[in-house]
């Protein structure tokens, strides 16, 4: 192999761990986002969906 042709091996290496990396963080981010507590529009407290206002 020549010089050029291990240089672009490594960045394509480079880019497909990049890129998978950018899958899990993506995917981690929006796993948070679905779990999380949603604030309260009425009373502002951090609450599950349709709960009883007393």
């Amino acid at each position: 192999m020549s010089e050029p042709t291990v240089m672009y091996a490594l960045l394509a290496l480079a880019l497909g761990v990049g890129a998978g990396l950018v899958v899990l963080v993506i995917g981690e981010l929006r796993w948070e986002a679905r779990n999380r507590l949603p604030r309260c529009t009425t009373c502002g407290e951090h609450h599950h969906r349709h709960a009883a206002h007393r």
